[in-house]
């Protein structure tokens, strides 16, 4: 009797325990405004998970006087493989971008880029730009997903720029939002760069992009 009452007790202690936290892989955050804006990378404790990775955006008052926004955390994608993320701000707005991996249980996931807009006080997307990375045929017929990664994020007057890496058999990126002329032209090597137009305006232009 005493036996069982020792194992009662052990259970209640393990149903009680607080769960394990994701761990930080990678972060990187920017000020504007007297508020504090962190992308993340988490990653599963379980091992099992079919998306062990996700990204996450997080706010904060650094200077009360200039920043009045309530402090929140949104969860924005979940990964396969393991993200690249990049965040910037300029007069003009707070933007972010991450590349990531779809998961598909019977086919190739898709390898993404995405770009937001954020409204600073709500962390919601005011505008939100997708390449992916396409293993292309010669002929423009037939494709597959291929990876594509993020290296860097960079806001100049008048437009957005980002930069990235085409890994294994990609030969060409695909714009999605918005959406470019099929086929796109075949990759020239294996680095890239998108520039938006007047991102942060109210058009919403096609990117260039060019591969070298």
């Amino acid at each position: 009797m005493r036996m069982v009452g020792t194992i009662a007790v052990g259970i209640v202690a393990l149903l009680a325990s607080p769960a394990q936290a994701d761990s930080v892989i990678s972060s990187k955050q920017v000020s504007w405004q007297g508020c504090a804006y962190t992308i993340k990378v988490l990653r599963e404790d379980d091992p099992y998970a079919e998306t062990p990775y996700s990204v996450s955006l997080q706010s904060a008052v650094v200077s009360p006087d200039t920043c009045s926004l309530t402090p929140k955390t949104v969860n924005l994608v979940d990964s396969v493989s393991e993200p690249r993320i990049a965040i910037a701000a300029s007069a003009e707005g707070l933007a972010i971008a991450y590349s990531y991996e779809v998961y598909e249980r019977f086919s190739f996931g898709s390898h993404l880029l995405r770009i937001h807009h954020l409204n600073p006080s709500t962390l919601g997307s005011v505008r939100v730009a997708e390449l992916e990375g396409v293993a292309l045929s010669t002929t423009g017929g037939w494709w597959n997903p291929s990876p594509l990664s993020l290296s860097q994020l960079s806001l100049y007057p008048g437009s957005l720029e980002v930069y990235g890496y085409l890994q294994g058999g990609t030969n060409a990126i695909k714009s999605n939002s918005p959406a470019t002329s099929w086929p796109p032209p075949l990759a020239q090597g294996n680095r890239f760069e998108a520039i938006y137009p007047d991102f942060f305006g109210a058009t919403q232009q096609p990117p260039q992009i060019v591969t070298y």
